[in-house]
């Protein structure tokens, strides 16, 4: 049984050859173009231009959109952290208000006064009635200066009872 290596070996001249290049010339071969070739290149060049033309076109805005949706995004990340730490902070400010609330309850400020301070409950409580003090100083002195004032004009009809006379008022002394 032979096989093709061993045929090729015997029989030099069947033995594939490698191709040959041509040698090139020193020359560059220039040769005439005329207008139809010509028109054609520029077409070429005229259909690339307009393809990449059209790629930027289409592309542009599709970088800028993906622009706008990564800053979108990352707005939306923001918002959202943030929103955690409003809830979290509601939170903590719901606390204190029960906490608030529970120390401020009645029950518990009387159970403090009576253990902690030995305080104890009154057998029965006076309510005073609030007193008139009169004018002020100061609207004492704006009086005068305005004409007469009630209490000169008490005095000049005589409505006006002094201490000296037996008056029993609040301000009479005993």
């Amino acid at each position: 049984m032979a096989t093709r290596s061993a045929a090729l070996r015997q029989n030099p001249k069947t033995r594939p050859q490698p191709a040959t290049k041509p040698a090139p010339s020193a020359r560059p071969d220039f040769g005439v173009l005329d207008r139809r070739q010509v028109v054609a290149r520029a077409r070429r060049r005229q259909a690339r231009a307009l393809i990449f033309l059209a790629g930027a076109c289409l592309a542009i805005p599709l970088v800028f959109s993906a622009i706008g949706h990564a800053l979108v995004a990352s707005d939306q990340v923001r918002s959202d952290g943030l929103q955690g730490q409003i809830a979290g902070a509601l939170q903590t400010q719901q606390d204190y208000q029960l906490q608030k609330a529970e120390l401020l309850a009645p029950t518990r400020i009387l159970s403090i006064a009576k253990t902690r301070l030995h305080m104890i409950t009154p057998a029965a409580v006076v309510y005073l009635r609030p007193v008139n003090p009169g004018e002020t100083v100061a609207q004492a002195h704006a009086h005068p200066a305005a004409g007469s004032s009630p209490l000169t004009d008490q005095v000049s009809t005589g409505s006006h009872k002094s201490a000296t006379q037996g008056s029993t008022g609040s301000h009479s002394t005993p």
